[in-house]
């Protein structure tokens, strides 16, 4: 591997690794719930928001809105 392929690799790694942390202190999920979600996210986007924060919201923004749908559902 090129070297700066290695250092997308392992932003990737430390940026995952992080925001499986930081949901699980936020709003109470598992890490594995957490590395799914992170996960799905990454392959539904062709690049990445500009900022951690921002794909921080993103993803805390889809988890509500779907806990949400799930609660008007069953109400």
């Amino acid at each position: 591997m090129k070297k700066k392929q290695k250092r997308s690799l392992a932003s990737l790694i430390l940026i995952r690794e992080k925001l499986a942390h930081d949901l699980c202190n936020e709003i109470y999920m598992s890490k594995d719930e957490a590395y799914e979600i992170i996960d799905f996210a990454f392959q539904l986007s062709d690049k990445l928001p500009e900022t951690y924060d921002q794909l921080k919201s993103e993803i805390k923004s889809y988890i509500i809105i779907n806990m949400l749908s799930l609660v008007t559902k069953f109400h």
